[in-house]
């Protein structure tokens, strides 16, 4: 596994390996094993027919969501709507609690917690996958990492290792990591694709997105 950081404080861990379903395309040479590590804690870990399992899926989905959106998660901006929390899970749930008989004031709120969940949790670009729903939140100077899947994917009989927490990681640390794991990722693909055009475009726009 290639390794960036301190998996006793953040890191990430990955590595390609044969695609299971012999998908040819840009995106199903991408599959890989993917470990996030928050506090020694591997947050992608899961059991599943009594067998414990390391994440596995086309690792492109995950890296154009941190492409995408670490601009937002490094932001140090006010949650756009009028509730208390003290996590992103806390601010979700009572986001809930809102009623109004105006539809179009209901549809506002709720379009609005949308577009904040969209920008910081990965979960809407999981794919198919058994990805957890994973918050990233700028606090000051760190980064929120918060996470809740007592129930996710359960009916799948998928039971997570670490189905729930919040910690902090200094906002440096989170921001060289994550860059860096963007970067080696883009190369490595670039290197070894079969598909250089597709690979060449996507490499080059997943790289100006975080520079």
């Amino acid at each position: 596994m290639r390794t960036f950081g301190d998996q006793n404080i953040f890191a990430i861990h990955y590595e390609f390996v044969n695609n299971p379903f012999n998908e040819s395309s840009l995106i199903g040479e991408t599959w890989g094993k993917f470990q996030l590590f928050v506090h020694g804690i591997d947050v992608c870990q899961y059991k599943r027919e009594n067998s414990v399992t390391t994440f596995q899926w086309n690792l492109i989905y995950i890296v154009e969501w941190l492409s995408e959106n670490l601009k937002h998660i490094l932001t140090d901006e006010a949650f756009p709507l009028p509730v208390a929390g003290q996590n992103s899970l806390e601010l979700m749930d009572h986001c809930l609690l809102f009623e109004s008989d105006d539809d179009d004031e209901f549809d506002a709120w709720f379009d609005t917690k949308q577009e904040w969940e969209f920008k910081h949790s990965w979960f809407s670009n999981r794919a198919g996958s058994f990805l957890p729903d994973v918050f990233f939140r700028r606090v000051k100077d760190d980064i929120e990492i918060a996470w809740n899947n007592e129930s996710t994917y359960s009916s799948e009989g998928v039971t997570f290792i670490n189905p729930t927490g919040t910690e902090y990681i200094p906002i440096d640390e989170f921001n060289s990591i994550v860059k860096k794991f963007i970067g080696d990722f883009s190369d490595r693909l670039l290197l070894n694709s079969k598909n250089k055009s597709d690979a060449e475009e996507v490499c080059q726009k997943i790289k100006d997105l975080i520079e």
